[in-house]
């Protein structure tokens, strides 16, 4: 075999382990438009630059060793550009996730060929006869290559890939991106070219595994660092939105309840009018009054529970019920709750009862368009259940049910009820029984609180 064609080979062999490392990390990323189609025009390319470096590499004269390796580590750091831009014209993302999803398959990919470098080290030591032993792309090394690739691989998708989708990171928006980007180009492939140069001058076998074993190091370092960034990046984002979703339903519970006492004073008036109105022998349709009165008194159901913010969204709940047909039962001790925010009151039983109210809604029978809700002390604990029926599937996940879709508001809603009940040292359950659906919270009373109801 030829020295081009065995340069060709080892460059394919090479190339498809960076695509396959990349594509681990991108493979959660949603296909752009005519995906087929815009991923054959990418093959055409890359298959014609390295047609185009093989004949610029056959045209070039003798090179020393240093620039060898220096025209190698620009053609990686330009390849790791080129896959960047790839991944951004074949999936929907911005180029700080192409960024993540290169910088993070390739170090994957190089700590993949280190272990197996260091594999062929153990075999067949160091120097330049075991340096052309590795360049055969259909030889042992080969083989030694391909297996640590796999096993490599699937480590890092069970590890870091299923969690990435899992916890919805495969988005980034992090500028951060690019100093990692110049980590991998500078630390992972230029260290991994500096091993390789010292192993073909012969260095002990003993100072090339230790030197592969910090290669290694370096490489799995970066990948740790790049996820716990996303993490974190994610987690932030999280706070920042529960804060302001807080500040939202803190705006919210004044406003309802300013507007619930507006109508309730506007109602006694009126029902003061109507009566006056009757009593006055006025001539009045007697009907007509008593239908005013009825609703009259929709408007001024208040429900009064011993905590004004859950009296507030209660109230607004049991309105928008009524219009609704559906039966909203209450037993609540509402001075239980005292220690809690109004805000967090307002926003934790509103989620609760807009999920029943979503769910009762699609139902068709009225005797099933229910929703009874109960809080009640026990001790030192507070446990508040909401219980209603519902049509379909209902998953769970983690204790809570999992949204048709990520884009579902239902989802992040759950996510927000347990933000509350942790913040107070609870916990949030699901549960459900046949077409009958249970949501049970449980808050610890603080000991401050519970000395002084003693």
């Amino acid at each position: 075999m030829g020295e081009v064609a065995t340069a060709a080979l080892s460059t394919t062999f090479l190339l498809a382990r960076v695509i396959f490392g990349i594509g681990l990390f991108a493979v959660a990323l949603e296909p752009r438009e005519h995906f087929g189609r815009r991923l054959a025009l990418a093959a055409i390319l890359c298959i014609a630059a390295l047609t185009l470096l093989f004949c610029l590499e056959g045209m070039l004269p003798g090179i020393s060793r240093t620039q060898a390796y220096a025209g190698e580590e620009v053609f990686f750091s330009a390849l790791l550009v080129a896959c960047s831009v790839a991944v951004t014209y074949l999936f929907d993302a911005s180029i700080w996730t192409a960024l993540f999803c290169c910088s993070a398959g390739y170090a994957i990919q190089n700590l993949a060929s280190g272990v197996g470098e260091a594999a062929w080290l153990l075999m067949e030591g160091t120097g330049p006869e075991a340096a052309r032993g590795r360049e055969v792309p259909l030889g042992t090394f080969a083989l030694i290559t391909l297996v640590v690739t796999v096993a490599t691989y699937a480590i890092a998708y069970l590890l870091i890939t299923r969690r990435l989708s899992r916890r919805g990171l495969e988005q980034v928006s992090d500028r951060s991106m690019i100093a990692m980007m110049a980590v991998v180009m500078l630390m992972v492939i230029g260290f991994d070219l500096v091993i390789k140069s010292l192993c073909e001058m012969g260095i002990p076998v003993a100072y090339a595994l230790m030197l592969r074993f910090v290669h290694g190091f370096i490489c799995v370092f970066t990948v740790w660092m790049e996820y716990e960034l996303l993490v974190n990046r994610k987690l932030a984002s999280e706070k920042d939105t529960t804060e302001r979703v807080l500040a939202e339903r803190e705006r919210q519970y004044e406003q309802s309840r300013e507007s619930i006492e507006a109508i309730n004073i506007k109602c006694h008036d009126l029902r003061h009018q109507i009566r006056a109105l009757a009593d006055g022998g006025a001539v009045v349709d007697p009907a007509a009054l008593a239908d005013v009165a009825r609703e009259v008194d929709v408007y001024d159901a208040a429900v009064h529970t011993g905590n004004e913010a859950l009296d507030t969204i209660l109230t607004e709940k049991s309105l928008v019920c009524q219009r609704e047909g559906i039966t909203l039962t209450c037993v609540a001790d509402g001075s239980a709750l005292d220690f809690m925010a109004p805000a967090d009151i307002y926003s934790l039983f509103g989620d609760a009862v807009d999920n029943a109210m979503e769910a009762v809604v699609k139902l068709d029978d009225p005797d099933k368009r229910v929703i009874d809700l109960t809080v009640r002390s026990t001790g030192c604990m507070v446990s508040a259940h909401v219980e209603n029926y519902f049509r379909g599937d209902v998953r769970l996940s983690n204790g809570l049910p999992l949204a048709p879709s990520r884009q579902d508001a239902r989802g992040y809603g759950a996510r927000h009820m347990r933000a509350v009940a942790e913040r107070y040292g609870g916990s949030i359950t699901t549960s459900t029984d046949g077409d009958l659906f249970r949501l049970d919270v449980l808050i610890p009373i603080p000991a401050t609180r519970e000395a002084a109801v003693r």
